[in-house]
């Protein structure tokens, strides 16, 4: 089969990628440092939507891989866009306070800040209005009202004429709703102190989305926390800590006062399937049962038994289900726990509004009839299928009938993060709603026949859902940035008609609107982000912290 173009790459097969398709056709060039075919003239112009992680990741690598002293690097630039006025995106904001070790890949971000190709656009909102306008109430998985008010509202479609290359990496804002499960969150009689984890989280990291949630830790002693991954780990850990450790850490002075009159005394991590199957690292949960004041019981019987074989073969695994076996010796004043086989079925209020209780249905661990290979991901090809002895994941869940009610004080539901779709006024952006992530194949945006478009991709959360670590979303960046140089500079440029960007000619500078925001100060460019940097920094003097956060935005621009 010969391909002339990426953007008539048919739709791979199980077992088939993109990106394999396209090494049949040109020799890799990912091992080059710089970038020297006959296209070297035609300006590369990446436009990234977002400052995570997996953004500046990807910026880091394309700029770094054609040094502006080479001849394709002075046709290239990359300009970065955020709606709030803070780069770092999920580094900032859902990173526990207490794992600072975790936020040194913003030392990337200062590297990228002293190559003039790169220019960052904060407290620029890139949607179309029907997504954007201010007056518009958020979807109920947005947990939040803020619609980001002082931010520079700007049409996708206004960016198109201005770039060759499309970059999406706005992350994962809204929650997975328990839109079924009665008093949640995203029901339609959300009760008092029910919590989905990435409003919590987003609260003690100082996100002005969430400055204002009413959390009160005062009478709060038995907290509920629905699911057993990474995240759920760090809000238990958070919340058994309460201030004590924490006043060194950027968390805002406002949350640690909140977590200084905590009475919360036990935490439980519930999950719907066993021991073999929890979410979480053997490092998180290491640290979870090592808070010196907090006793963990161990899990023990029959359930660890069947956990302990779904494992068979899987080292990690087996270590973690070895650690999770045993207590931890502490005797005091506070426990953790982890409960399996358990699904919400109701929030019980008491007569003031607040949750109570929770209606837990008891499930049966049974293996998946006809499991199927897992899909192909970003990062392996297909996945042979599953041997006579399920694994751990081809177990699932059945409810058994029987339902048990348990008392709690506060319930926060860790059940996972889903993207936003982002529309472009006459050009929509693929979505795949079931998943809730772009549509994309390998980092590549596909339409709905499953043809590459042209010029756009999408990388971090946006494109693979909330998995992996910081690790992981770094190698994936560097691997599309290199596709993303190949696409450009080592294949012919594609018809104009088969992507909505500027594949050939893109404009220059920036679109007015934001050229506007940047002259009155709306926009908030490298510059104004260094004094919101100095501020925060100079606000910590005398508190034993690196930084106080600002939590409002207007206090952000105030400063610049």
């Amino acid at each position: 089969m010969r391909v002339s173009r990426l953007g008539h790459l048919p739709f791979p097969s199980t077992g088939q990628r993109i990106r394999t398709a396209l090494h049949s056709l040109t020799p890799s060039t990912r091992s080059q440092s710089t970038h020297t075919a006959s296209s070297s003239s035609r300006p590369l112009k990446l436009a990234i939507i977002g400052a995570g992680p997996s953004g500046f990741y990807a910026a880091w690598r394309v700029l770094s891989s054609v040094p502006l002293d080479s001849p394709a690097g002075r046709n290239v630039e990359v300009h970065m866009y955020e709606r709030l006025p803070t780069p770092y995106g999920l580094v900032r904001y859902g990173v526990a306070p207490d794992h600072p070790e975790v936020k040194n890949c913003q030392s990337k971000f200062d590297e990228l800040a002293a190559d003039p190709r790169f220019r960052f656009f904060g407290n620029t909102l890139i949607g179309s209005p029907s997504t954007s306008d201010p007056s518009r109430a958020t979807p109920p998985t947005a947990l939040s009202a803020y619609t980001y008010p002082h931010a520079l509202h700007v049409p996708l479609s206004s960016l198109l004429p201005y770039y060759t290359s499309l970059l999406l990496t706005y992350g994962a804002s809204l929650s997975n709703p328990l839109s079924s499960v009665s008093g949640s969150s995203s029901s339609s009689n959300p009760l008092v102190n029910v919590f989905p984890a990435l409003a919590f989280v987003s609260w003690y990291n100082g996100h002005p989305a969430f400055a204002d949630l009413p959390v009160d830790l005062r009478g709060i002693e038995d907290v509920s926390v629905v699911g057993q991954g990474n995240v759920a780990l760090d809000v238990a850990r958070i919340l058994l800590k309460g201030a004590n450790g924490l006043e060194g850490t950027d968390m805002p002075e406002s949350v640690l006062e909140v977590l200084s009159k905590s009475a919360v005394r036990r935490v439980r991590s519930v999950g719907r399937r066993g021991p073999g199957q929890v979410a979480f690292t053997t490092k998180e949960f290491r640290e979870m049962v090592s808070l010196p004041d907090t006793a963990f019981a161990g899990v023990n019987g029959t359930l660890m038994d069947e956990g302990k074989a779904a494992v068979e073969g899987d080292r990690m695994r087996k270590r973690l289900l070895a650690l999770m076996e045993k207590p931890n010796g502490v005797a005091g004043p506070k426990s953790f726990e982890l409960d399996f086989l358990h699904s919400p079925k109701a929030f019980i209020p008491n007569e003031t509004g607040k949750v109570s209780a929770v209606d837990w249905d008891l499930n049966a661990l049974l293996h998946a009839p006809h499991a199927s290979p897992a899909p192909p991901t970003s990062q392996e090809g297909s996945v042979p299928s599953p041997s006579p002895k399920a694994s751990a994941a081809a177990m699932v869940a059945r409810p058994t009938g029987e339902t048990v009610r348990i008392p709690t004080d506060m319930v926060v539901e860790s059940v996972g993060y889903r993207s936003e779709p982002l529309d472009g006024e006459g050009w929509v952006l693929p979505f795949d709603s079931r998943r809730g992530r772009v549509s994309n194949i390998g980092g590549r945006v596909v339409d709905d026949s499953g043809m590459a478009i042209p010029g756009v991709y999408a990388a971090g959360w946006a494109a693979r859902g909330p998995v992996g670590v910081i690790a992981s979303t770094m190698h994936d960046a560097f691997s599309l940035a290199a596709e993303i140089l190949e696409d450009h500079f080592d294949m012919p440029p594609p018809a104009a008609s088969t992507s909505p960007l500027a594949l050939t000619s893109p404009e220059q500078g920036v679109p007015e609107a934001v050229q506007r925001g940047l002259n009155e100060r709306q926009v908030v460019d490298l510059e104004s982000w260094r004094k919101i940097d100095a501020a925060e920094v100079g606000r910590a003097k005398g508190k034993g912290k690196e930084r106080e956060k600002f939590t409002r935005v207007e206090d952000m621009l105030a400063v610049i």
